[in-house]
Formats: structure tokens, sequence, C-alpha cells
């Protein structure tokens, strides 16, 4: 990058890149949902137009909460803290599932596997521009590309990973509800109304992240070794 530039700094960068990445991600981890909730048949997302990647589709512009949870918390930790952070979701109707439990695991993992479709996507697009992005003297349009793939990539694989943790409402919870016994679902629909505060417990109070960084650091790993290996970089 040229002396004296510090464009990866930048707040203008920060938010656009942040944003970029996080509705990347979102529309595909909620059109996921909706999608596979309409195979297996619940058209209740389908009906309300949420059935597509398209990210805009899946904030409900005229509830303050949902603009704030899809848009204004992605923006503000995007500035904070590089990585994009926020809630979105598209409702699901269990009854009309011929098989109950077991769809609605099903529809709540097609969520994640969106992001990781995200996160395939990206990793393949840097692997193809990697010698044009890594060059002896970068310019500011190869960093800002090299930033929003990467932000882009990581967004996705830290969104899917924490959403398949087993607590409600995440992802991984109906996952775990479908294999779990009466026992475990019965504590799990006990807790289920204290979700966000045993996950603000777990990951913000009592450091919970190294549970998943394993998980997220092994999926780093191929985005970071595999495309210099591949061009001798």
């Amino acid at each position: 990058m040229p002396a004296g530039i510090t464009f990866d700094d930048t707040v203008a960068t920060k938010l656009v890149v942040g944003l970029i990445a996080w509705f990347a991600q979102m529309g595909f981890h909620e059109g996921g949902h909706a999608w596979a909730a309409y195979k297996l048949g619940d058209d209740t997302a389908y009906l309300m137009g949420k059935r597509t990647v398209n990210p805009f589709a899946h904030v409900n512009w005229r509830e303050p909460f949902s603009v704030i949870s899809a848009v204004v918390m992605p923006a503000v930790t995007a500035l904070y803290f590089t990585i994009p952070l926020g809630m979105a979701w598209v409702p699901v109707n269990p009854s009309k599932f011929r098989h109950p439990l077991r769809d609605h695991a099903i529809v709540a993992f097609a969520g994640p596997a969106g992001g990781f479709v995200v996160a395939i996507i990206f990793f393949l697009l840097y692997l193809a521009v990697y010698p044009i992005i890594h060059t002896a003297d970068p310019s500011v349009a190869q960093a800002l590309l090299y930033r929003l793939i990467a932000i882009t990539y990581i967004t996705a694989i830290v969104y899917s990973v924490f959403n398949l943790v087993p607590i409600p409402p995440l992802d991984g919870s109906n996952i775990l509800y479908f294999f779990g016994n009466e026992a475990l679902r019965s504590f799990m629909d006990k807790i289920r109304p204290y979700g966000f505060m045993i996950i603000i417990a777990v990951f913000w109070i009592a450091g919970g992240g190294v549970i998943i960084q394993p998980a997220i650091s092994a999926m780093l790993w191929p985005f970071v070794h595999i495309p210099p290996m591949v061009w001798g970089g």
C-alpha cells in the first residue's frame, strides 16, 4: 500500500466493508432457512417474500427492532470490532412440517449451511485473485479488495459456527433438540425464555468464545494457507 495511506483503518472502509460482509452472509443464512422450510412444507417465509438470498428482504423495515438488530448493530460492531455482528430471522411454523422435530432441525442447519456457502464462494474468489492482490506494491484498490474478501469470509465462518452453538434461540439449539432425549428437551424448553441472557453470560462475560475458537481457526486455515501454496506465494 502506498506510504502514508491508512485506507484499511478509515471509518468509511470499516463501515462499507463490514456491511457488505454482513449482508452477504445474512442473505444466504436467512435465505437458507426460508428455502429449507419451503421445501419441507412451511410456506410462511415464502409468502412473505423471504425465500431469497436478498438480505434486504430479511429486514423488516417497519419494525425498529429489526432495523436496529439487522442494520444498525452490524454497522456499529463493524466500526468497533471490524467483524459485523447482528441478528435477523425468518418466521418458521413447525406445525406445517410432516416431521416437525426433524424438519425444524434441518431448517435450523440450513442457515449456517448458507453461511458456509458464502465462505466457499469468497474462498474461491480469493484463490482466483490472489496473484492480483498480492504484489510487491499493492494499491489502495488491492488492499480494499483483500479486506472485502477476508472480512466476508471471516464473518460467514464466525456467524455460522456461532449459530451452531446449542443455546436457544441459536440454530444449534433446534438441532440438539431433535437429537436429545425428553429430559434434555424439557431442560431446553425451560431455559429458552432466558436464551439471550445465557448467550451474553457465556460469551461476553465468561469468555465462552474459546469454545468455538478451535472450529473457527480450523476453517480459517484454508483461507490463509492454501492460496499461497497454490500460487507459490
